[in-house]
This record gives structure tokens, sequence and C-alpha cells, in this order.
């Protein structure tokens, strides 16, 4: 029987980083573990490769014989109290939801990570997290910048204007007569304005964890890696955690003495975890029939990005682009409004609304900067039993006067010529708060269900080294811990975090 030093939960976005960089020191063994299945990077969907998002959602997502569950379709969500519940999607398998994401490959902003800081996150600063951002990619565009790398597992591609779409070059040209700069490099410390889309991409297919972490690490002796494991709870012997229990009974322990269980499931799961073993709100525990082992706040206050999809119908050729990408183009600009941040909004081209089933172009309206909190449900101990999230998107006064700012920005913007020479009718924009808040729709950006902040923060669930409040050998490390969420997609960033963690584990720079 081995005696794993690492039991990694999830092969996602995190785990699989953490599983590949871990495994690198010959002398550790390590475990992880998926509930989805299993497979190597040759034997992806072909579907998952393609650089439109939509391509991917065409996979049923049933299990039936022959074709693996690769979505986690459960999990639900309600946007706003005025509208109904819908599937809150992740995805299921190895690379988790960096293989069937948007592909944007945007960082985080210096902004952010002081904002972690002062919320009790030492030791996540901009200056901190910088090295792991530069070890994560090979940068094809700006390899000789210091704050880039070229090298690393994760390509950073950005689409030539040549193989933009119509409503890519109409929003780089309105935004620039409106006054917005042209930026070259989103991705550099201070950036805003308008800029080319980075995205995890090499030789036109998504590069995913499990093709750049996890893959090449498959043969190491040392990395054992399991498919179709679902794990129900961590096993604690007094206040330590030793093991893991799977939905079908099996318990997995650690190494005695110093092994450790380093959770990432992610941000919707890892909540799941934690409760059934015992760590929560009182209330919630009491409400599954779950015996409390740490009373701690998890899923309380998590956050998503909330965005507005204007519709803007257009002539078919303006929707032609390579890949059939939908968007290529973004506008980050600071609202100016209230005690608000730089950057705190942003305008994405899209050249087809694929995911949503619509034949129309237009523009997303995306919130990056959010202070409204939602909260997390667990119906019962089952480990099956899927999460429900009630993301109260804009329920911040401050959140929707912003989003009201930019909707009327965004109507400038439309009027520009180079919108109407592609448009046949009129964009779609609400018109009131209540049209606002009927078409708010999340990113599936979700984050801090179990946040990290210092020892004596009542909100916080994890210590700045990732270490779950109250027990030892247990660890969260995935977009579950972020503070806040960041000014931009997560898949980066909690790349990032994996690679941080992993080195601080190992006891190594980066």
């Amino acid at each position: 029987m081995n005696a794993w030093d690492y039991i990694v939960v999830g092969a996602g976005s995190a785990g699989a980083v953490l599983a590949a960089r871990l495994s690198e020191d010959p002398a550790v063994q390590v475990l992880l573990l998926e509930a989805g299945p299993d497979y190597r990077a040759a034997d992806t969907p072909t579907q998952f490769h393609d650089r439109n998002l939509g391509r991917g959602l065409e996979l049923s997502p049933s299990r039936e014989e022959g074709n693996p569950e690769f979505f986690w379709s459960g999990p639900t969500a309600r946007r706003q109290a005025s509208q109904p519940v819908f599937p809150y999607r992740r995805g299921r398998g190895m690379g988790g939801s960096s293989t069937v994401n948007g592909l944007c490959a945007i960082r985080a902003l210096p902004d952010d990570f002081a904002d972690w800081v002062a919320m009790g996150a030492a030791g996540w600063s901009f200056e901190d997290v910088l090295p792991a951002y530069v070890k994560m990619e090979t940068d094809h565009d700006h390899p000789e910048d210091e704050y880039h790398g070229d090298s690393g597992p994760t390509p950073i591609y950005r689409e030539p204007e040549s193989g933009w779409g119509g409503t890519d070059t109409a929003l780089r040209d309105a935004a620039l007569h409106a006054g917005h700069k042209w930026d070259p490099d989103h991705n550099a410390p201070i950036g805003g304005g308008a800029a080319a889309f980075a995205m995890n991409i090499r030789d036109g297919r998504r590069v995913s964890t499990n093709d750049g972490y996890l893959d090449p690490a498959r043969d190491r002796a040392n990395l054992t890696v399991r498919g179709d494991a679902h794990v129900d709870c961590i096993v604690f012997d007094g206040g330590s955690a030793v093991g893991v229990r799977l939905a079908s009974g099996e318990v997995i322990r650690a190494a005695a003495g110093n092994g450790e269980i380093l959770v990432a499931a992610g941000a919707v799961h890892t909540p799941g975890i934690l409760l059934r073993s015992g760590i929560g709100p009182e209330g919630t525990l009491k409400a599954i029939g779950v015996d409390p082992v740490a009373v701690l706040p998890v899923g309380e206050g998590h956050q998503d990005h909330a965005v507005i999809f204007v519709e803007l119908p257009v002539v078919p050729e303006s929707q032609v682009c390579v890949g059939n990408r939908p968007t290529n183009v973004i506008v980050r600009y600071s609202s100016e409004i209230g005690d608000s941040r730089a950057n705190d909004m942003m305008l994405m081209a899209s050249n087809h609304n694929y995911w949503f089933g619509l034949p129309t172009a237009g523009l997303g309206i995306q919130l990056n900067q959010a202070y409204s909190r939602g909260t997390y449900h667990l119906r019962s101990a089952d480990p099956f039993e899927n999460p429900h999230f009630e993301m109260d998107l804009l329920s911040d006064p401050r959140d929707l006067e912003r989003m009201r700012d930019a909707v009327g920005r965004t109507a400038e913007m439309l009027d520009h010529p180079s919108f109407r020479r592609i448009a046949t009718g009129e964009a779609r924009l609400p018109q009131t708060d209540e049209e606002i808040l009927g078409m708010v729709k999340d990113v599936m950006h979700l984050c801090s269900t179990a946040r990290m902040g210092a020892a004596e923060d009542p909100a916080a669930v994890v210590t700045p080294d990732c270490r779950v409040k109250g027990i030892d050998g247990l660890r969260v490390i995935d977009a579950s811990i972020m503070p806040s969420v960041p000014s931009a997609n997560l898949n980066l960033t909690v790349i990032a975090m994996a690679e941080l963690a992993a080195a601080r584990l190992a006891g190594r720079p980066l």
C-alpha cells in the first residue's frame, strides 16, 4: 500500500498543476483523485480542443455508454432574485473547467492582489504571484518582457487582426474613437484600453492543464492518477486530516505523520466536500445532519462576474472569423464611480452568441470588480447532491450603478459608424434597472466559497498558507479561497495560485 505524501482532490485548473509540480520530486508520492473520467490528452474529445467554447457544449451532458459525462450539469444558480434557476455547468474530468472554458487567458491586476492582502491574505501580493504567472506561460507575442514567460506549459496567443470578426473590429474602432488607447498586452502589470484577447491556444487548439501539466507527468512512478474517484469527505483522526472517503465507501489514507490532503475540487464542489466532512457553518451542518469538526463560514459570500449580453443583429459576413471564435477583442476601462478601482469594467466583442443559441452578434458588458456576494445551499450530505447558488448579482448598489453607467457607454459605442456598417437592426439594450436585473448573467467565474484570510478573520476558512483553520494536514487550493473575485477570467490566476502553492509546499523558489 502506498504512503501518499499528498492526496490531491480534483484534477482541474489547480489540481492538475499541483499533482504535476509536487511529483517533480521523485521522493514524494502523489495521488490525484478526479470524480470525472480519466483520459490522456490525446483522447480529449475533438470539440474541447476547438477555440469556440460552444463546440464543447455540443457534447451530451448525459452519461450514456461510451459517452462519459464531461460536465457537471447538476449544480444550479439563480443569478438575481427576479430570475429563474439555471444550470451552473462546470468541467468534469482531466483538466476540469480548463478543458471547457472560454480560453480567455487574462491575468488579474496588481490592485486585485492588493485587495487580497488587505483582506488578510499575506504573501499573495502581485509581486508574490508574478513569478508564478511567468513560470506557467509561454507568451508567443511578448517573450522578451521580464513579466512574461517563454517556456511554461500554458501557451499565450493573441489572434491577429486578419482573423477577427466584424464585431471585433467595430469594438476596437469605436473604443479608439471614444478615447480608449490601444493596449498591445493586457497582461502587462498596468494594462487597460482596447486589446486583443490573450488565449491559451497552440496551433489553433486549446491547451488545458491536462494537456500542459498533467499529461507530461503521467509516466512518473511517484504519480498515480485515478478517474471516477468521487470524494465524499475527509477522514479525521482527532484534529488532523488523515485521508479521504470516496462515495463508493473506499477510504484512502495519507502517509502517517506528515501526509497532506489538498482539496482542489473547484469553487462549486470544494464547499460540499468540506461540509460533508463537518467543516462549515453550524446551522448548515445541522441541517444536513453532519457533526461539526470545525465551525467555519464555508460557502458564505461567494462572488462571480456579472455580465449583460447586448444583442445586435448584423450582416452574416461580419460573423466570419478564424475558428468561428466568439470574441477576440476586449476593452477594459475605469468607470471612475465611487471607490471603484482601475479597469473595474470590461466590454467584450461577440461575433456571434454561439453558446446562447442566438444568431445575433453584440457586446458583453462585464463588471470586473464586484461588491455583491451570494449564498451557497446544500440540501443533504449525499455525496451526489448538487449544490445551489443564489448569486445575488448586482445586489450591491455600487454594482448596479456601474452597470447602469456601462449600458449608457455601450449605447454610445454602438452608435459609432463601425457598428452601423455591420448592423441590420437595433441593439437590444436594457432601459431600466428592472431590465438590467432581468438580463444580467453570471460568467461562470465562481470563487470565494472558502475564503482565504487572516487566522483571526471570522470570514476566512483558510489561512494564507491555504490551511483549513483548526485542522492539521488539510489545505484548499483553488478558486474557492480567493478573498474576492479578480478583475479577470479566473483560469490563469488559479493556475498561478497552484504554481505558487506547490512551490511553497516543496520548499523551493519558483
